[in-house]
């Protein structure tokens, strides 16, 4: 893995990113599954403890970025006394992924749709996502994406 070039949230975002990118291989949706772990579970976990980003407070509806989200088929999002953000929404996600509760529907013997629920003590289902693999993809490149540069402004050039 060689020696990290920065803080560990962004160094590993930045390389699961590029491992996603140059991997052509056979296993491209089981490596996209694995890389949940850095490129979303990862960034809410340490915006929660430690980052407190802005970007993450954003109101859903207002996200162009991902409307697939809130389109998505049977979407469930119950805020439970919680913001309708970002930082809501990748809690539930969060909490499906580290519980398991994940379900993969195959279509022509390929994974085609990934469900993720969150669910309370009780069974109560709070989200209920169903998102392609390109979809699951590009809501998880857009949060690293979000994430990396609200830790990491842009430097402007010297003058």
């Amino acid at each position: 893995m060689g020696v990290p070039n920065g803080p560990f949230d962004i160094e590993l975002i930045t390389r699961t990113k590029q491992l996603l990118d140059t991997y052509k291989g056979y296993y491209t949706n089981t490596l996209l599954m694995n890389s949940l772990l850095s490129l979303i579970v990862l960034p809410q976990q340490y915006n929660a403890r430690q980052r407190n980003l802005s970007f993450m407070n954003q109101d859903l509806t207002k996200i162009r970025e991902i409307d697939f989200v809130l389109n998505s088929p049977r979407f469930l999002f119950d805020p439970r006394r919680h913001n309708n953000d970002l930082k809501n929404l990748m809690n539930r996600i969060r909490n499906g992924i580290a519980h398991q509760n994940i379900q993969v529907i195959g279509k022509n013997h390929e994974w085609a749709t990934i469900i993720i629920e969150d669910k309370d003590k009780s069974g109560q289902v709070g989200l209920h996502l169903e998102l392609t693999i390109e979809e699951l993809k590009k809501l998880a490149i857009y949060i690293a994406d979000e994430y990396t540069a609200a830790v990491q402004p842009p430097t402007s050039p010297v003058t």
